[in-house]
């Protein structure tokens, strides 16, 4: 058996805390051949943040993962190394001699979406954490974004793509030059070990 599920949600109308643990959660957590002893980390997916934005007459697609963090609870060190992993696979980031972060020559990675009907290019941001100090922002004392200190607003402005989910500062959504260097961003906001 894995770890006990801790993750609940808040009822408003009967003020209780209940399991949010759904019941393919539950058996999974019960098999034992999918033990966390065995080597095995299942995480849940919390946001997909997908966004459609137009620059410059050109359609721009933006993609990242954020972990929900509620009652400023830490990763474990099992989930941190799952979504460094992730983070890494999601991110096509390169430094610049002119700046440290930007995206990959011609600036995505090109996929197919279902909805356009042909290739399109997604820049992906990665994997973030977001950390509650309460269960979201309408209880919270304090919010953070990758370790860093946020407010609603700029909650709002993140998950708009109009801040860069990486620095804070107003997104760039320019084209840049070309590099050989690759650059792996810490995860979310520390430093490397």
């Amino acid at each position: 058996m894995t770890r006990q599920h801790n993750q609940q949600f808040h009822c408003p109308n009967c003020q209780t805390f209940h399991s949010a643990e759904t019941l393919f959660g539950r058996w999974i957590r019960r098999n034992s051949q999918l033990s966390s002893g065995l080597g095995f980390c299942v995480i849940d997916q919390d946001f997909w943040i997908h966004r459609f934005k137009t620059y410059r007459n050109r359609e721009l697609q933006l993609l990242m993962l954020v972990e929900i963090k509620t009652n400023g609870a830490p990763l474990t060190e099992a989930q941190r190394d799952t979504l460094y992993v992730v983070n890494q696979f999601m991110r096509n980031r390169k430094a610049t001699p002119t700046k440290e972060l930007r995206h990959q020559p011609l600036g995505y990675v090109p996929v197919h979406s279902t909805i356009n009907g042909r290739r399109i290019s997604v820049r992906g941001y990665g994997m973030h954490v977001l950390t509650f100090s309460g269960l979201g922002p309408d209880d919270s004392d304090w919010i953070a974004w990758d370790q860093r200190q946020i407010d609603v607003e700029m909650l709002t402005r993140i998950l708009c793509f109009d801040l860069d989910p990486d620095t804070l500062g107003e997104l760039d959504l320019r084209k840049h030059h070309r590099t050989a260097e690759t650059q792996v961003l810490p995860l979310f906001g520390e430093t490397d070990r």
